[in-house]
C-alpha cells in the first residue's frame, strides 16, 4: 500500500522541490490519492507562490506580469496595468497571432508555469509572435479611430495599456538581461553597485529614441522594481535614479517609480489586512507582510529627499494604515491566541501543539515589534500586549508548578521539561534574565534545590530533567 509522506517531511522540502512534487502529484492516476496528496501540500503552497498551469495567455503576460494590479488608482498612473484589461487584450492578440496552433499547443500541454523564463524554442517563437501581434494592434490604433473607441468601450485604459505592453515587448530582451545581471550580483562578492550602472545603461539603450520622451525608460525600470524577486535591489536602483546618475535618470522618473511602488505596497497591505487572523500562522503571515512593507517603505524614504513632496505624504498614509492595523486587529487576534494558552481547563500540562501555537504567536509579536523599532512608534495596545504576555505566561508557569508540586519525581521532571519549553517561548519578546528567573521560580516550587550560582542551578535542572530517562 502506498503511504503519503508526513507533513513534517513536506515542510522540510525547498520551494523548488515542493513545486516539483506538486507537478508530479497532479499526474497521479488515482483521483482520491491525488486529492489527498495535493491537500497535504496546500499549506506550503499558501506560503509560497502557488503553481499555475502554463497557458498561452499566461505566457503572453510574463513580460508585464509584475505590473498587473487589481485595484488601480484613478487617474491611472503609467505602468499600472489593470487585470481587467488582460482578457480583451488577449482576445485581440489571438486575432492577430500568426501562430495560433502553437498557442493552442501550450494550452493543451498540461505543463506548469515555472518562475524562470522558459528557454524552450517554441516559447521563444511565441514571444516573437506575441510581440508582432501587439505591434499590429498598436499601429492600427494610430489610424483607426473606430478600433480605439471599441477598445476603450471594453476598458477605458485599454488603448494606453496596449501602448505600454508594446513598449515592454520591444524592450523584453533588455529587461531579461537586466534581471539576470541583478540576480547575478547576489552571487558576486565585491561587485558593489556596478550592476546598477550596467542596468541603467541597458535602460537607456532599450528606450533610446522611442517617442522622444521618458515613458519607455520609466517602464523599463518599473517592470524591474515591481518584480518581487528583485525587491532587495529596489534601494540602489531608486537611489541611482533619484541622484540623477547616468544622465537620463532624472528625479521625475524616480518620483513616478516611487509613487508606483508606494501604491503597490498600499494595495498589497489592503488585501493582506482583510485576511483572517484565526491562527498563529495567520499572525505570522501578517507580521511578515508588515515587516516587508516597512522595509520597502524605509528604502523609499531614503530616496524621498530627492523626490517631490507627494511621495513622503503617500508613505505617511501607508505607514498610518500599518500602525492602525497592528494596534487593532493584529493585537486583538494575538491576545486571543495568548489567552487560549494561559487559560487552560483543568490541571493538564500544555500539549506540544499548544506550546507550538504560543511560540508562533509570540514570534509574530516579536516580528512586528522589531520591524517597527526605530521606524514607527508601536501602538500602545501592542506595547501593552507584549508586556502582559510575559506576565501571563509567567502566571501559567506558576500554575504548572502548583499542579505538580505534590507529585512524584517523574511527574515533576515532566512538568519542568514543559516549563522550560514554555519559558523559552518568551525569548523573542523578553530577555535571558527574565526567562531564567521565571524558570528558577518554577523549578524551586517543584522542589528542585536552588543554588547561589545560576549556572550550577540550571545544571541541576538539566540533570533532573534527564534523570530516569536514560
Amino acid at each position: 500500500m502506498l503511504h503519503l509522506p508526513e507533513r513534517k517531511a513536506l515542510d522540510e522540502l525547498s520551494e523548488d522541490k515542493i513545486r516539483m512534487v506538486y507537478a508530479l502529484a497532479d499526474k497521479m492516476p488515482d483521483e482520491t490519492l491525488r486529492g489527498l496528496f495535493k491537500e497535504q501540500l496546500r499549506h506550503r503552497l499558501k506560503k509560497i507562490r502557488p503553481l499555475r498551469k502554463l497557458t498561452a495567455e499566461r505566457l503572453f503576460c510574463l513580460p508585464f506580469e509584475s505590473l498587473l494590479s487589481n485595484d488601480v488608482p484613478r487617474p491611472r498612473q503609467p505602468g499600472a496595468i489593470p487585470r481587467a484589461c488582460v482578457n480583451p487584450l488577449w482576445a485581440h492578440v489571438l486575432e492577430h497571432l500568426d501562430d495560433v496552433e502553437a498557442a493552442q499547443g501550450i494550452d493543451a500541454s498540461g505543463e506548469y508555469l515555472m518562475d524562470e523564463p522558459c528557454p524552450l524554442v517554441e516559447h521563444r517563437r511565441l514571444f516573437a509572435s506575441f510581440a508582432g501581434a501587439v505591434q499590429v494592434i498598436r499601429d492600427k490604433l494610430g489610424t483607426d479611430r473606430q478600433l480605439r473607441a471599441g477598445l476603450a468601450a471594453k476598458h477605458p485604459d485599454l488603448p494606453d495599456v496596449i501602448q505600454e505592453v508594446h513598449a515592454l515587448y520591444q524592450m523584453r530582451d533588455a529587461v531579461m538581461t537586466a534581471r539576470r545581471q541583478i540576480q547575478a550580483s547576489e552571487q558576486l562578492v565585491g561587485i558593489g553597485d556596478q550592476y546598477v550602472q550596467s542596468v541603467m545603461a541597458l535602460g537607456r539603450e532599450a528606450s533610446l529614441g522611442k517617442g522622444g520622451d521618458q515613458s519607455w525608460y520609466k517602464l523599463f525600470f518599473m517592470v524591474l522594481l515591481m518584480d518581487q524577486d528583485l525587491a532587495d535591489h529596489t534601494g540602489p536602483l531608486i537611489e541611482a535614479l533619484a541622484e540623477n546618475k547616468g544622465g537620463r535618470g532624472v528625479p521625475s522618473v524616480a518620483s513616478d517609480l516611487c509613487e508606483a511602488l508606494v501604491n503597490k505596497e498600499g494595495e498589497t497591505l489592503k488585501a493582506g489586512f482583510a485576511m483572517p487572523l484565526a491562527t498563529p500562522d495567520d499572525l505570522n503571515g501578517a507580521a511578515d507582510q508588515v515587516r516587508a512593507a516597512i522595509e520597502s517603505l524605509g528604502v523609499l524614504r531614503v530616496a524621498a529627499p530627492h523626490l517631490n513632496q507627494r511621495i513622503g505624504q503617500r508613505i505617511d498614509k501607508v505607514e498610518t494604515r500599518i500602525h492602525d492595523f497592528l494596534g487593532d486587529r493584529f493585537t486583538k487576534a494575538a491576545e486571543e491566541s495568548v489567552t487560549a494558552f494561559t487559560s487552560p481547563e483543568g490541571q493538564a500540562l500544555p500539549t506540544p501543539d499548544q506550546i507550538k501555537d504560543l511560540t508562533r504567536t509570540i514570534l509574530a509579536i516579536s516580528k512586528v515589534n522589531n520591524a517597527l523599532r526605530n521606524v514607527l512608534e508601536a501602538p500602545a495596545d501592542l506595547k501593552a500586549l507584549t508586556e502582559e504576555t510575559v506576565a501571563v505566561v509567567g502566571g501559567r508557569l506558576d500554575q504548572i508548578a502548583a499542579s505538580r508540586a505534590g507529585a512524584g519525581t517523574r511527574e515533576k521532571q515532566d512538568a519542568l521539561s514543559v516549563a522550560v519549553q514554555v519559558a523559552r517561548s518568551l525569548e523573542p519578546i523578553s530577555n535571558e534574565d527574565t526567562v531564567m528567573s521565571l524558570l528558577e521560580d518554577c523549578a524551586v516550587r517543584l522542589g528542585f534545590a536552588e543554588s547561589a550560582d545560576p549556572t550550577q542551578f540550571f545544571l541541576k535542572i538539566i540533570h533532573a530533567m534527564n534523570a530516569n530517562h536514560a
